[in-house]
């Protein structure tokens, strides 16, 4: 796994502007004295911050070393990210809460990613240690879009250019190997793309994701359906796990 975002950090927070529906989801379950978090994939330190803000011990994991660079500045020195890969890192220590937020474990776009990354988790987990995993459950409406359509999914003010940005998609869904080929093209205020983004993610259906957690040696805890904790439904749009060994 190169590193993946190639839009700068800062379009990335413009662009992210709206996604503060888990904040308070997080600090809920997070927030206790004494207590260490580990966030894999902690990006530019949108759910560090409000954690930090709350006291918490928060250590983030990140691959763009230049998201680290320009996440840290928004703390108070030292910064609490850390450059590295999720699926082979090494902090000799355990944590008492890991957690993987808001879709990021879908970059593992294979198994043998996945078993590194929990083996790498399980390193650093105690026996009273929580794992929790947001991702989103696979929508058929979404996946089942015709590749030549292209979809408004997003529109925010980006500040380095100082104008509304359209974000367009178009989608591939290769039904084999469950990934999803997503192309995001960005518009200016004329129209006219000024940038586009490839990238790919992992479908994980909850029955997936269920043996993989059995396989790995994790004990699933807690399953929930959205960031309020209703119970996993059919007509849920999150799954979200607690975990332990």
């Amino acid at each position: 796994m190169k590193e993946y975002y190639i839009i700068d950090p800062q379009t990335y927070d413009d662009q992210f502007w709206w996604k503060k529906d888990d904040i308070e989801f997080w600090k809920s379950i997070l927030i206790a004295n004494d207590i260490t978090i580990l966030e894999l994939a902690a990006g530019t330190g949108r759910l560090g911050i409000p954690l930090v803000r709350e006291g918490a011990q928060y250590t983030g994991l990140e691959l763009s070393t230049e998201y680290v660079k320009y996440g840290n500045l928004k703390f108070p020195s030292p910064g609490p990210i850390i450059a590295g890969d999720m699926r082979d890192f090494n902090f000799s220590k355990k944590y008492d809460f890991i957690f993987i937020g808001f879709n990021s474990f879908l970059h593992l776009l294979s198994e043998k990613d996945v078993i590194k990354c929990f083996d790498s988790i399980k390193k650093h987990m105690h026996s009273k240690t929580r794992l929790y995993i947001d991702i989103f459950i696979p929508d058929d409406s979404f996946l089942r879009r015709s590749p030549s359509s292209n979809l408004t999914v997003m529109e925010f003010f980006d500040s380095k250019n100082h104008y509304t940005s359209t974000i367009k998609e178009k989608l591939t869904y290769d039904r084999l190997n469950k990934i999803a080929s997503v192309s995001w093209q960005y518009m200016d205020d004329k129209n006219t793309c000024y940038r586009q983004f490839d990238f790919q993610m992992k479908v994980y259906y909850p029955d997936t994701m269920n043996r993989l957690f059995v396989d790995n040696g994790f004990y699933i805890y807690g399953l929930w359906g959205s960031y309020n904790k209703s119970s996993l439904k059919e007509t849920s749009s999150l799954q979200i796990y607690e975990l332990g060994i």
